[in-house]
């Protein structure tokens, strides 16, 4: 089942990110918060697009002010901590930060994911655990299975703790 939500995530994005997102009345927006907002939300630059729909005949539209917006956000969206972040809601990861942070934003991003992974396992330990519990005659094969998951959860829980300790830590690059 997760397989094919994330195959619908994925073709989800890829779909949307081939159709144009602005409308003629975006052309009138401010285009400098526009960009910021579409950088700063980790979403794809629509300069392209604001070229293809504004600039027909419109020589007002502020597309230098649109592209500094977009890389001071993108500047705020591609941090450690932030890429720590999505991993950690189970985002799918974006390859597009400039290549002086790329390395940092994955490297945070691959450990808030191990998060994300392990507190998925916490729960289904957690739901054996709780069947095994609700079986009221069981052998002792039964009671090492339950000591067994309860050891596994302590020990799911300390790298879960270790994780975003790790996550959380700054950065220093030399």
């Amino acid at each position: 089942m997760k397989v094919i939500s994330i195959l619908i995530i994925t073709c989800t994005a890829l779909f949307s990110g081939s159709c144009s997102t602005i409308t003629k009345e975006d052309c009138k927006k401010n285009m400098k918060e526009m960009g910021h907002t579409q950088g700063s939300k980790g979403l794809a630059n629509l300069s392209d697009d604001i070229r293809k729909v504004c600039l027909k005949g419109e020589a007002s539209v502020d597309l230098e002010g649109y592209e500094k917006g977009f890389a001071m956000g993108w500047n705020e969206y591609c941090t450690p901590f932030h890429g720590f972040d999505n991993g950690r809601k189970g985002d799918l990861y974006k390859s597009f930060c400039p290549p002086e942070k790329e390395e940092l934003y994955r490297e945070k991003f691959l450990v808030g994911k191990k998060v994300y992974e392990k507190k998925d396992q916490v729960i289904e330990v957690e739901e054996k655990i709780k069947e095994l519990n609700s079986n009221t005659d069981r052998d002792n094969s039964a009671k090492d299975e339950l000591n067994k998951l309860e050891e596994y959860l302590r020990i799911l829980n300390r790298e879960i703790q270790s994780l975003e300790q790790n996550g959380m830590s700054p950065v220093h690059k030399d």
